[in-house]
């Protein structure tokens, strides 16, 4: 049950994403700069401690801070945009059937991501 959980955490967040993608190109923007560029910060700083506490040298560091700062904010952003297109009825666009067969692909990833990464930990 506790794999069925997780697996379905995923494969929803996988789904917000990519509905939040779409929102971001019909829309714009979910959240205001100066909130996205907080969430940039907050995580610049975090990626920046996590690699220099790994051994990268202090700029190298700040690069991987940097780049996993974007994708974190990349990720929020998305996230975020994805319950405002499912907030603002836009979801009843998308047919049925597309839904199911995004959650069933979502769901097989998630599946083969989670074994993948266990398998990976095993190992360290």
């Amino acid at each position: 049950m506790q794999t069925l959980a997780t697996v379905l955490g995923m494969s929803l967040t996988m789904i917000a994403v990519a509905l939040g993608i779409i929102y971001l190109f019909d829309t714009g923007l979910p959240l205001p700069a100066p909130v996205i560029l907080l969430v940039f910060a907050i995580g610049f700083i975090l990626g920046s401690v996590f690699f220099e506490r790994r051994g990268a040298e202090h700029p190298w560091s700040l690069v991987g801070g940097a780049l996993a700062s974007m994708g974190m904010t990349f990720l929020v952003i998305s996230i975020v945009g994805g319950i405002l297109f499912i907030a603002n009825g836009s979801l009843s666009a998308i047919p049925v059937n597309t839904v199911l067969y995004s959650l069933s692909a979502c769901m097989i990833v998630s599946m083969v991501t989670l074994n993948f990464a266990s398998y990976k930990l095993q190992y360290i």
